[in-house]
């Protein structure tokens, strides 16, 4: 409906010949219906107790007043519909932090205080952030390897490692090098005559720790955290 409002605004904005703008107009429609057979009225979608004007139940959308419509759905469900809510939110956090007090940050601040660092892993930094134990070192190559392929991942899939190892999908302001306790990696010792590629990788969230087996190779290793993060958030025997 949106980009129907765009539409008919772009037609007009074309200045085109009167007659050419009303058959541009005409054959507008959405997923191939007029918007006239939508039948829809001036009410909140899901919601037609909610009218979005006054007599808005009985004032149905047209290709005139469908910018008018998208706009008002826009305003009362983001807008007007969750004022009361943010009310009562700002009056709480006011009662704990001054709200006056945040102004003294800019909003990309605001955002890290709130919601952690979201800075880009770089090998070296990753490396030194992270505590090999319990049969890892610094030189093992499972720790580089491990160190290479979550420093590879895009945004989404590294907060999915971070919450299967940590409980939390961000860290802290200053990054992984400030997560406390660290994140330590130590070796998940395989049962006898069993490979490590085997299983999965576990951890213990209350302690930043993850036990990670020794794998074949680099890609069995990437293919085991991917399940686990993927398949395993919130599973017992991998937490």
């Amino acid at each position: 409906m949106h980009d129907l409002a765009l539409k008919r605004a772009e037609i007009l904005a074309a200045k085109q010949k009167p007659a050419d703008e009303a058959a541009a107009l005409a054959a507008l429609t959405l997923h191939g219906m007029p918007i006239e057979d939508l039948s829809l009225d001036f009410t909140l979608p899901g919601e037609p107790s909610v009218e979005l004007c006054a007599g808005g139940s009985d004032k149905a959308v047209t290709l005139d007043n469908v910018g008018e419509y998208v706009q008002r759905v826009v305003d009362v469900s983001l807008g007007e519909g969750v004022r009361a809510q943010l009310d009562a939110f700002t009056k709480g956090f006011s009662g704990v932090v001054g709200a006056d007090k945040l102004r003294a940050f800019s909003p990309d601040e605001i955002d890290t205080l709130f919601n952690g660092s979201q800075d880009q892993w770089e090998v070296e930094a990753v490396a030194e952030a992270l505590k090999p134990d319990h049969g890892f070192t610094r030189s093992s190559a499972a720790f580089t390897s491990l160190v290479e392929i979550i420093c590879a991942f895009d945004t989404p899939t590294r907060r999915q490692f971070l919450k299967f190892v940590t409980g939390s999908p961000r860290l802290p302001v200053g990054g992984l090098a400030r997560l406390s306790p660290r994140l330590t990696v130590v070796l998940k010792r395989p049962e006898a005559g069993i490979s490590p590629d085997a299983y999965l990788p576990s951890v213990m969230t209350c302690a930043n720790y993850l036990k990670l087996p020794d794998y074949s190779s680099k890609a069995v290793m990437r293919g085991r955290i991917l399940t686990a993060i993927n398949e395993g958030q919130g599973a017992f025997l991998l937490s």
